[in-house]
């Protein structure tokens, strides 16, 4: 490939390979294993986690340290991101999934209160603005601990569970809405899912939160009941709400109490790094994330990035420790496993694989540059 020519760069822009490297690291991969071809690296995320850390680096925001709970109530060390009157806060790294190992999985028990302490603590300091990047939640609380944080007043039958949603008989939002009436929330949603039903926060995210058939259940049927709650209060229809049943249905609420936008992750890092601009540079663009699957193509980075290549005739290629059997959407799938000895090893050593990894790349772009 002649790398003086700018349109035959290599945009790389990959999503976190969850539980193993981050986009920058990722990146870091591919650009060490590449050289020799122009390449343009931009971090990816969509919402999910990492995302706070990726738009904090286009923006230049500095990280603000504090203490938060985790979904269990555990305080541990952790940031969010400011720019001006901006903060960038995750979920993922305030109570997310990641912070707990899989035998303290529990949907009865994993809250939101975390997040909520950190939006106050912005707000004490100044904030105006805020974005949350939702992916990545240990809970199904429907927000209901941060809200309660914030100032959310919320009637319950008791105080048996540490995941409010079970136990809501009716809320109070007037202090709630009084003291945020001047912050304008940004909810950066990583998948398009409503709050309830079938298609709800309960039933799609789940199973991966450690619930069981019966625990789905009754979840969704709590979930249907703070729906019309967050209605009454709000007078907006939120159950079938696009981005909705983010994060345990957390988008949901802000939509109804604080009147949050809810927006797609992709969407706003393709704007913010710069991506549209630096496409029209390249030949190839590489995506990617862990595991590569039908959810892939469905408002996760690596679909949002495969369709808009597709739409302007750039090849796409995508990097992932595993991919589904029978995966379409990309012009070829790159899967660490094929140069692991198992799962297992290329999710603890990945650096160990990604050269033979970029070996394959190079000789896939090399028999399709004529």
């Amino acid at each position: 490939m002649n790398t003086s020519d700018n349109h035959t760069g290599i945009l790389l822009a990959p999503n976190a390979f969850k539980g193993s490297l981050d986009a920058f690291e990722v990146c870091s991969q591919l650009v060490h294993g590449l050289s020799g071809y122009t390449l343009y690296s931009l971090p990816a995320g969509d919402g999910g986690d990492g995302t706070a850390a990726i738009l904090a680096s286009y923006l230049k925001a500095t990280p603000v340290p504090i203490q938060a709970q985790d979904a269990i109530g555990r305080l541990h060390d952790t940031f969010y991101y400011r720019t001006g009157d901006l903060a960038i806060i995750e979920l993922a790294s305030i109570c997310g999934l990641k912070l707990l190992h899989k035998s303290e999985y529990n949907v009865y028990q994993a809250h939101t209160a975390g997040l909520g302490r950190t939006v106050n603590h912005a707000l004490e300091n100044g904030v105006r603005k805020i974005w949350l990047c939702v992916g990545g939640s240990a809970s199904i609380d429907g927000g209901s601990g941060a809200l309660q944080e914030m100032g959310l007043q919320e009637i319950k039958s008791s105080d048996y569970y540490s995941n409010p949603i079970l136990e809501i008989e009716s809320i109070h939002s007037d202090y709630l809405k009084e003291k945020f009436k001047n912050i304008v929330f940004t909810v950066l949603c990583d998948v398009d899912t409503v709050l309830c039903g079938p298609r709800g926060a309960a039933a799609v995210f789940g199973p991966q939160k450690g619930a069981s058939a019966e625990q789905i259940s009754l979840l969704d049927h709590k979930l249907e009941k703070y729906a019309s709650l967050l209605s009454e209060s709000s007078g907006k229809e939120i159950s079938g709400l696009k981005h909705g049943g983010a994060a345990g249905g957390i988008a949901a609420a802000f939509a109804a109490l604080l009147n949050a936008e809810l927006v797609s992750g992709s969407e706003f890092y393709l704007h913010y790094s710069g991506f549209n601009r630096l496409l029209t540079q390249s030949k190839w663009v590489i995506t990617g994330e862990g595991h590569i699957d039908q959810q892939s193509l469905y408002g996760k980075i690596p679909g949002v990035i495969a369709k808009i290549c597709r739409r302007q005739g750039i090849n796409v290629l995508a990097v992932c420790g595993s991919a589904e059997t029978g995966m379409k959407g990309f012009d070829q799938i790159f899967e660490l496993v094929s140069h692991a000895p198992s799962a297992t090893e290329a999710i603890l050593h990945p650096e160990r694989y990604f050269p033979a990894l970029c070996r394959e790349i190079k000789k896939y772009l090399l028999s399709h540059s004529k």
